[in-house]
């Protein structure tokens, strides 16, 4: 019975170690980059405005990924991972339509009209 003791008492003092350590974690992810990107005035189905804002990702994505390798000397990341990442999350972030309309907008093909 003493020795069952002893080995629950060093699970829970393992346990109640790891529970502040964990809360640093959090506090350092919290402090991680962001950005926002404007939706405003652009309709993604339009192919024009589907460019536009693949713009405002990229420029969005450049400025948080070289944020993060200044904060991150080591290294452990690159940042053409880091962008693949930011454009994931965007996509997540956007509404089922808003999705569809930039599906919609990367199929478009311009069409040149000539007229005598």
């Amino acid at each position: 019975m003493r020795k069952f003791m002893t080995s629950l008492t060093a699970v829970a003092t393992v346990t109640l170690a790891a529970v502040p350590a964990l809360g640093l974690l959090q506090a350092a992810h919290a402090a991680e980059p962001t950005a926002t990107i404007s939706l405003v005035g652009l309709n993604l189905s339009n192919p024009a405005h589907a460019a536009e804002f693949a713009a405002r990702v990229d420029v969005a994505g450049e400025q948080v990924c070289r944020e993060m390798v200044h904060g991150n000397p080591g290294g452990d990341f690159t940042i053409a991972g880091c962008k693949v990442a930011v454009r994931k999350q965007v996509n997540e972030q956007l509404s089922k339509s808003q999705r569809h309309g930039l599906q919609m907008a990367s199929r478009a093909v311009p069409v040149s009209v000539a007229a005598r």
